[in-house]
C-alpha cells in the first residue's frame, strides 16, 4: 500500500467516524471520538484489574517508587527542552528528515524512523502497560474505574482506562493522588527495563557474519552472504586470509549458490592521512592501498592491525603499497604513541573493490551490548533517548544478513520486538514525566508546588510550564522547516 492509498483509506475511514458522530451512533454506543481517534469503552475487564488491584501493598510500593522517577525524569527531559531551545535559538538546524513533521509524530508508519509492525506492537504494549497500570493503582487506593477500552484510528493503537476524576481530585489524598499519577511512569520504565534485559541477552544468540556491505562489482549486492572464498569455508576476517593466500584470482561462493570470481588488489585502503606524522611525510595519499607490511601479505583489516600491534614507536617497517597505477615500497621509521609504533593513517579494509561487513556488524553488537554500561554517563542516556533515529532501527534486510544466528531467523523479529517495546515504553515514560499538563508528569508537579506554595503558585508555574514546553516543542518542528 502507497503512501497517497493509505492517506485517502485514513481519510474516509475519518469522514465515516464524523458522520456516526453527528448521527449520535458513537454516543448511543458509548464510544466517543477526538477527530480520527475512537474510544470505544467496556467494562470488561474490570474484574482482572480489581484482581491485580488486591495486591495492595505492591502498588502501593510502586506509586511510591514512581514517584522520585517521575521527578528524576522531570529534571532531566526539562533540561533536555532547555537545551534543545538554546540550540533553536542559536544555531537553528536545516530542514531535514530529523525535523520533518512526520517524525514529531510517535506514530508508527508516520514516522519514518519507526517501523511499522514492530512500532505498532511496541506502542500498543506501551499504551496499555501506562494506562492499566493507572486504573489498578487507582483501583488499589478504592477509586472506582468507570471504564476500560481501547483506541483505535483505522486500527487498534492501544488502551485507556477510566477512573473516577472526581474521586481521585476530590475525595483521595494527595499522597494516594501522587501514587496514581506515578503508576503509569514507573511501570513504563519496568516493562522497558523487562524488555530491554531481554534484548541484550538475546544478542548473545548472534555473531557477526561475512556477507557484502559493499561492492564495486555489478554482480555483488549489499547483503550477498559468501559461504566460501577460493573453496574454503568463510566465518571471520581470518578465514579470508587462509583462503586468498597469495592468489590474485578470488572466487567467491554466495549463500544463494551463485559463484564470483573477482581479481584486484586487497589490503587496507587509507582513509585518512594525519599530518606531520610518518605517512604524510613519506608521501602517502588518500585512497592508496597498503597491501603489506615486511613482506607479508595484507588482506583485511584484521590482517593489518595485528601486525602493527606488534610494532613499537621507533621501529623501521617496509610498507607495500598500491597507489592506483603501480606498487611501491616504503621504508618508513613508526612514531611512538604509549609505547605502540604509530604510522599516522586511518584505513578501511579493502577487498578488490569488495567491503564485507563483518567488522560493521561487530561494531553494532559491540555498541548495542555496551548500552548498559554506557548508562552510567548522562551521555550513554542521551545515546539510547536517539538510538533508532541516529544509530540503529532495527533487524531488518539487509542488516540481517550480516548476523548469524545461532537458533534460526526467528530471533531477528524477537530481538526487534523487544527493541521497540523496550524504546518506545522507556520514551513515553520520559515524556509522560515533563511538567506539563495534561501528562502525568504536569499533574504531579502540580500536586506537589500546590502543597509548599498554594493553589495560585501552582497554577501559574504549571501553566507557564506547560506554554513553554509545548510551545518548545512546535518550534523544534517550525524553526527548521521555516523558508530562510
Amino acid at each position: 500500500m502507497n503512501v497517497q492509498l493509505g492517506l485517502l483509506v485514513f481519510f474516509i475511514y475519518w469522514g465515516i467516524v464524523e458522520l456516526l458522530k453527528q448521527k449520535g451512533v458513537l454516543e448511543r454506543r458509548n464510544i466517543s471520538s477526538y477527530g480520527p481517534i475512537l474510544m470505544i469503552r467496556t467494562e470488561k475487564g474490570l474484574n482482572l484489574l480489581k484482581k491485580l488491584a488486591r495486591y495492595r501493598r505492591l502498588w502501593i510500593i510502586l506509586g511510591n517508587a514512581g514517584i522520585p522517577a517521575v521527578f528524576a525524569g522531570m529534571v532531566f527531559m526539562f533540561i533536555l527542552i532547555l537545551f534543545m531551545d538554546y540550540s533553536l535559538l542559536t544555531s537553528p538546524p536545516p530542514p531535514s528528515e530529523l525535523t520533518s513533521p512526520r517524525n514529531a509524530l510517535l506514530i508508527p508508519g508516520v514516522n519514518k524512523f519507526i517501523p511499522l509492525v514492530w512500532g505498532l506492537i511496541g506502542l500498543i504494549v506501551t499504551l496499555i502497560v501506562h494506562e492499566f497500570s493507572h486504573a489498578v493503582s487507582a483501583l488499589s487506593e478504592n477509586i472506582r474505574v468507570k471504564s476500560l477500552g481501547i483506541l483505535v484510528a483505522l486500527v487498534p493503537v492501544g488502551g485507556f482506562a477510566e477512573p473516577d476524576e472526581e474521586e481521585l481530585m476530590q475525595k483521595a489524598g494527595r499522597s494516594t493522588r501522587l501514587r496514581v499519577f506515578s503508576s503509569g511512569v514507573i511501570s513504563n520504565f519496568i516493562t522497558a527495563i523487562i524488555a530491554f534485559s531481554v534484548f541484550f541477552y538475546l544478542l548473545g544468540f548472534i555473531t557477526p557474519s561475512v556477507a557484502v556491505l559493499k561492492s564495486d562489482d555489478p554482480r555483488l549486492k549489499t547483503g550477498d552472504i559468501v559461504m566460501e572464498i577460493n573453496g574454503v569455508e568463510i566465518h571471520s576476517p581470518e578465514d579470508i586470509s587462509k583462503a586468498v593466500g597469495n592468489s590474485d584470482r578470488i572466487t567467491l561462493t554466495l549463500k544463494d549458490g551463485r559463484t564470483v570470481t573477482i581479481e584486484g588488489v586487497t589490503g587496507v585502503k587509507i582513509a585518512g592521512v594525519v599530518k606531520n606524522y610518518p605517512a604524510d611525510k613519506a608521501g602517502f595519499r588518500e585512497g592508496w592501498i597498503i597491501t603489506g607490511v615486511d613482506g607479508v601479505r595484507i588482506h583485511t583489516l584484521d590482517d593489518f592491525l595485528k601486525i602493527m600491534k606488534e610494532k613499537k614507536g621507533g621501529d623501521k617497517v617496509t610498507l607495500q603499497v598500491y597507489d592506483g597505477h603501480r606498487f611501491r615500497n616504503f621504508d618508513i621509521t613508526l612514531r611512538d604513541s604509549n609505547g605502540r609504533g604509530i604510522i599516522g593513517v586511518q584505513v578501511e579494509e579493502y577487498f578488490a573493490g569488495v567491503t564485507f561487513s563483518y567488522y560493521y556488524a561487530e561494531n553494532i553488537l559491540n555498541t548495542l551490548r555496551n548500552i548498559p554500561s554506557m548508562l552510567l554517563h548522562p551521555a550513554g542516556w542521551l545515546f539510547l533517548i536517539s538510538m533508532p533515529i541516529v544509530y540503529f532501527n532495527s533487524f531488518s534486510y539487509p542488516i540481517t544478513a550480516f548476523f548469524a544466528s545461532q537458533v534460526g531467523d526467528w530471533i531477528f523479529f524477537a530481538l526487534n520486538t523487544f527493541y521497540w517495546v523496550g524504546w518506545i515504553n522507556f520514551y513515553v515514560g520520559l515524556f509522560n514525566c515533563l511538567p506539563a499538563l495534561p501528562l502525568d508528569g504536569g499533574r504531579v508537579y502540580y500536586d506537589v508546588v500546590e502543597k509548599i506554595g498554594g493553589r495560585r503558585v501552582a497554577e501559574a508555574s504549571t501553566r507557564f510550564l506547560s506554554i513553554l514546553i509545548f510551545g518548545s516543542i512546535i518550534l523544534s518542528i517550525v524553526i527548521p522547516n521555516m523558508p530562510r
